[in-house]
């Protein structure tokens, strides 16, 4: 794997270059991260991005405000949007899926999924998007579609029918999209599949689709998805528009308008659109919907590149590790691991602390309703934080591993052996006085700030820090474990260890994120 030319030009996992090294680009946008935004205090000093003792640089809490997304319209698109060497990735492509085998995407036209990209651009009420076809003759793409977000019902649609494929980077007043037809014998079914996954919408004939958003029959020859409407469709997220109808056979010609709304350029994947590649990160890393400010800023930093591949690669990277990187994580899914890493160390014969399942079931319960910078986030992180290592040390697993009669010195002094730290003494004391002067650890609530005195100890954050960085590319690239198939072993996982502590924590000249971003099972996830 190329990392450096002579001259220092920094390569991607293909061997692009660019003349300004990853770390230059990163240090200038993480500058103007902090002078617009303040986005991540964990970008003070770009040293900090690259030394072990990174936690030092989340000491620094900058202020913000700015809108934020409503409570209500937040749940509700929640709702709606529920190798030792370079060939070590490369390999992954045998993993393809059936259907991503032969993909051309000069083969896909209205009656077939993916259907017809509609070109990006602005099409205001007065320069409307508008196409004509003719459903007569067509295939029955989708035979019947589930409504997961407005009733929970099967809706049938055997007719013949077109797609369009695209995706909405903007609404304006009174969006609309409408199908109209003058035929007497032809009633337009309209629906909305949401896209963004493998088989998103469904390959061949007659098929099924279970991710229904939204569907209109018409009324007097016109079916009209209104402005109300509109604002249930999320952004930056692919989506399959259907002309259909309720009759076997019943089919016809039709104009489709679409107004006042900003479509994407299109993607063969949708993880190759900034906007859905930064959303998708806010699920993947933070387990949450994306807050407004956020999404914007981070998609801002890609599309300035416009059209620059190797810019746009750049910033796809610093992007990317910037999740991880950020305040809102090292709190609460690097806390996580720590936490697990000193109540009981690493998994038996693996180089780990934590499975992605236990990761994904308690992560929650850290990160719930914490949005950095947002009023009262502090607060709201504290007590999440409470209430968390409070419940962790009253698990079956942790109280058989911990007897209640272990004097206050004996637990704290596992916790650190586990942890694979030798405190300092004021550390140790500090730890072993929150049972005060009792003699056993039954007191349930001192076991837990213990615990946290010890999951928040700077050396073991320290220590820690590149481990956890590699566990989580699995962890949020692949939603897998490191020794799940088809490795089936941590080799990957230690030869992206040693490399990233070859190079003293820069992913960017490791090429760790560039790697599982470029990797074909990552891609996989959001289509061929």
């Amino acid at each position: 794997m190329k990392t450096k030319t002579a001259n220092s030009r920094q390569l991607d996992i293909h061997g692009n270059g660019s003349h300004q090294s990853a770390p230059e680009t990163l240090a200038a946008t993480l500058k103007r991260c902090r002078q617009s935004l303040g986005y991540f205090s964990i970008f003070a000093t770009l040293p900090a991005l690259l030394l072990p003792n990174i936690h030092e640089a989340r000491t620094e809490d900058i202020k913000r405000t700015g809108p934020t997304v409503p409570e209500d319209k937040a749940k509700l698109r929640q709702r709606l949007n529920a190798g030792k060497n370079s060939d070590l990735l490369k390999r992954q492509s045998k993993f393809r899926l059936p259907h991503q085998n032969n993909f051309n995407p000069a083969f896909a036209g209205p009656d077939d999924c993916p259907g017809r990209p509609i070109a990006g651009g602005s099409y205001p009420a007065a320069a409307p998007y508008i196409e004509v076809g003719d459903t007569t003759g067509a295939n029955n793409t989708v035979n019947a579609f589930y409504m997961y977000s407005f009733g929970y019902q099967t809706v049938s649609s055997p007719g013949p029918d077109h797609v369009y494929s695209f995706i909405l980077n903007d609404l304006g007043p009174n969006a609309k999209i409408e199908v109209s037809t003058a035929s007497p014998t032809f009633s337009p079914l309209i629906y909305v599949l949401e896209g963004g996954f493998s088989e998103a919408c469904p390959a061949g004939t007659g098929g099924f689709a279970s991710n229904g958003l939204m569907y209109v029959q018409s009324s007097n020859g016109i079916a009209t998805i209104n402005g109300q409407l509109m604002g249930y469709l999320p952004l930056h997220v692919p989506l399959y528009l259907l002309v259909d109808s309720r009759g076997q056979d019943e089919a016809g010609s039709y104009t489709l308008k679409m107004q006042n709304v900003t479509i994407a350029p299109p993607v063969t994947n949708a993880i190759d659109d900034p906007g859905f590649f930064v959303r998708q990160h806010y699920f993947d890393f933070l387990g949450r919907y994306p807050d407004e400010d956020g999404l914007r800023f981070w998609m801002n930093e890609i599309t300035s590149c416009g059209g620059d591949q190797s810019c746009i690669d750049v910033k796809r990277i610093n992007d990317s590790a910037a999740f991880f990187l950020s305040i809102e994580f090292q709190e609460t899914g690097y806390l996580l691991y720590r936490a697990y890493k000193a109540a009981f160390g690493n998994l038996p014969d693996a180089p780990v602390p934590i499975k992605l399942n236990e990761f994904w079931q308690d992560r929650w319960d850290l990160s719930q309703g914490v949005i950095v910078n947002q009023p009262g986030w502090q607060q709201m992180l504290e007590n999440n934080k409470q209430r968390f290592f409070n419940n962790f040390v009253r698990t079956s697993r942790f109280i058989s591993a911990y007897p209640g009669s272990m004097t206050p010195s004996e637990f704290v002094d596992r916790l650190f052996a586990n942890a694979g730290v030798t405190p300092s003494s004021t550390d140790r004391s500090a730890a072993v006085a929150e049972f005060g002067s009792a003699s056993n650890i039954t007191d349930a609530s001192a076991r837990g700030r213990a615990l946290r005195r010890v999951a928040e100890n700077p050396t073991l954050t320290a220590q820690e820090f590149n481990r956890a960085f590699v566990l989580m590319q699995y962890f949020g690239y692949l939603h897998r474990n490191p020794n799940d198939a088809p490795e089936g072993n941590f080799d990957g996982y230690n030869f992206w260890l040693n490399k990233l502590n070859q190079f003293n924590g820069d992913f960017a000249g490791a090429e760790m994120v560039k790697a599982f971003l470029s990797s074909s099972e990552y891609r996989q996830r959001f289509g061929p």
